[in-house]
């Protein structure tokens, strides 16, 4: 059974100061770190606030999750601009103020990363952040093998995330049938992009089409590149305003 996502307790009315203009352009990328009961060990994130996060502290944020790629961890979307690639776009109101928790920790054999999610990280970020309990203000989305994660939450958990993507991700077609039968209202919005000399691209088109075929109306992109960094850094503000599109930017 998941946990209830609970934010943290209100502080008392009277303590909470009323909101003072905040001119701040820029957010605070950090690294922390949580206990995994379900991986038995410590597992750093990094973290993104968006600008002014501390200016009005009864306000609460959309939350993005950002998996990172095999053989990488929590750095490697922090490398790809997420922060001043966010900071940018909320300064010419073009998405949300959000949080973006991008968590570390190998993808090892035997090791369920869904439940440490879902049982570990996305309760903790309930409890130290304030994060918009809704699903209809939670996102998550993964670079290659991590977009196979989050395309594998996001069809079990509809309910918890309101859009996903996968970028250069590796596929799985048992996910199509699990994804058509929610049907398009109840499935998270979808997205997927590939490098055209990217060796995943085959399969990553031949799973949009299928999506496609079966009503889902994935976005989709075959773009020039490869699967490497450059590729993704070149992408990022993109998969950033996809994510924030149903989300008020004031």
């Amino acid at each position: 059974m998941l946990p209830t996502l609970r934010p943290p307790a209100p502080a008392p009315a009277a303590t909470i100061p009323p909101a003072a203009a905040c001119h701040e352009t820029q957010g605070r990328l950090s690294v922390a770190q949580l206990d995994s009961a379900v991986l038995g060990r410590r597992v750093a994130y990094s973290i993104y606030l968006p600008p002014c996060y501390d200016a009005d502290p009864t306000r609460r944020y959309p939350t993005l999750y950002l998996l990172h790629g095999a053989n990488a961890d929590q750095t490697q979307w922090p490398d790809l601009n997420v922060a001043p690639d966010a900071d940018r776009l909320i300064a010419q109101q073009a998405i949300a103020p959000l949080v973006v928790v991008m968590p570390g920790g190998p993808y090892q054999p035997g090791e369920d990363y869904a439940a440490f999610i879902l049982r570990d990280l996305l309760p903790h970020i309930a409890q130290t952040t304030r994060s918009a309990p809704a699903g209809s203000q939670r996102a998550i989305g993964g670079l290659s093998l991590g977009g196979w994660w989050a395309l594998t939450l996001a069809a079990a958990h509809p309910d918890l995330f309101s859009a996903v993507g996968g970028h250069s991700s590796v596929t799985d077609a048992a996910l199509i049938p699990r994804l058509a039968l929610l049907g398009a209202t109840a499935a998270p919005r979808l997205y997927l992009d590939v490098g055209r000399d990217d060796p995943l691209a085959p399969g990553v088109t031949a799973f949009a089409n299928a999506l496609a075929a079966q009503g889902l109306r994935p976005v989709f992109h075959l773009y020039p590149g490869g699967h490497n960094r450059p590729y993704w850094r070149l992408h990022t503000a993109e998969y950033l305003r996809f994510y924030a599109a149903n989300w008020a930017t004031r």
